[in-house]
């Protein structure tokens, strides 16, 4: 098997023909294995990763593709959710997570809030979760607290103080009672409580701003302004205080980015080689063999490829010599 691996990518020679695979794309962990099998598997293996993406939702129960449309459970999903549905098919990621909050999403009793909440969702990708629901941001004053209140509105969860306002530290679950959230999405500023996407929230932010997870079912409008960028919801919860926007289309339990399981076992890979080489420089070595490394794994022996690639990976140098290939510890 002819191929060209560099710091970003491999790219792969089938019948002369390049086919390149980023070291971001799914498919390159599920790759680099594959130069573990016997020298005349590798290839045939490496076929069958690059094309078994194709057709996997015609795999998947209840899911079915008609002329680029997405179906589920035999209803044509819009195509901001069939998007979502086919990103996490491109990430290797499990599509019943989707099955969740589409189930959510049909507990919500209004079908103008459903559909509004579709134009929320198609502003920027917005991280689905493991049990059904989707992030979004909030931005606060500096002590966690809302920037305005109402004091007609009913909080049934959430500390409230005298002008109305909410509490909104990390964990804290919050509710109204849904007939006083605003569902006329033509009043731009109105009762309810305000979720948003990451820019919205941003500029909205008076010192804080934290990631909040909402169940679609309590999702009850989405005002026209702001390209769509806000929604109004009945309930929420604090998650976590905003580091960095969450670019991942699914997140898991602990609202980290979810991985597919080859990327989290080339990790692991990465991960073990990478203490190993810390434990090597501790005891004062300054090279080790990539021999050595391969070695360390028994009873299996990773290929040379992939020690390599998770050298490059860690930022590790190395050399060839006469008598084998060696990294640098100290460079």
């Amino acid at each position: 098997m002819k191929y060209i691996i560099n710091s970003k990518s491999i790219v792969l020679f089938f019948n002369n023909k390049p086919t390149k695979v980023e070291k971001t794309d799914f498919r390159f962990s599920k790759i680099i294995k594959c130069f573990d099998l016997p020298e005349d598997e590798q290839e045939s293996a490496v076929k069958d990763i690059i094309s078994s993406n194709i057709n996997i939702l015609q795999t998947e129960k209840d899911f079915e593709v008609k002329d680029e449309d997405v179906y589920l459970e035999g209803e044509k999903l819009p195509p901001v959710l069939a998007k979502k549905v086919c990103d996490l098919v491109a990430q290797d990621l499990p599509v019943g997570l989707f099955k969740k909050f589409w189930k959510n999403l049909r507990d919500n009793p209004s079908q103008t809030s459903v559909n509004e909440l579709y134009d929320f969702l198609a502003y920027k990708e917005l991280p689905l979760t493991e049990d059904g629901c989707f992030l979004a941001y909030k931005g606060l004053l500096d002590n966690f607290w809302s920037i305005s209140g109402n004091i007609d509105t009913k909080v049934l969860k959430g500390e409230v103080d005298k002008e109305g306002r909410i509490f909104n530290g990390i964990g804290e679950e919050i509710e109204v009672l849904r007939r006083d959230v605003d569902d006329n999405r033509a009043n731009h500023c109105s009762n309810g409580l305000h979720v948003g996407s990451h820019d919205y929230a941003s500029d909205f932010s008076q010192g804080k701003m934290v990631v909040v997870k909402v169940n679609p079912k309590d999702v009850v409008s989405v005002p026209s302004d702001y390209n769509c960028q806000k929604c109004r919801v009945a309930a929420y919860t604090v998650v976590s205080e905003y580091v960095s926007e969450i670019t991942a289309c699914a997140v898991s339990e602990d609202n980290t980015p979810m991985k597919s399981t080859s990327v989290e076992n080339r990790d692991e890979f990465i991960d073990r080689i990478d203490k190993y080489l810390l434990r090597q420089a501790e005891k004062g070595m300054e090279t080790v063999s990539i021999r050595k490394i391969q070695n360390s794994f028994s009873p299996e022996y990773p290929s040379r490829q992939r020690v390599l690639d998770a050298l490059d990976t860690l930022g590790f140098h190395w050399s060839e010599f006469e008598d084998g290939c060696f990294v640098y510890l100290n460079d």
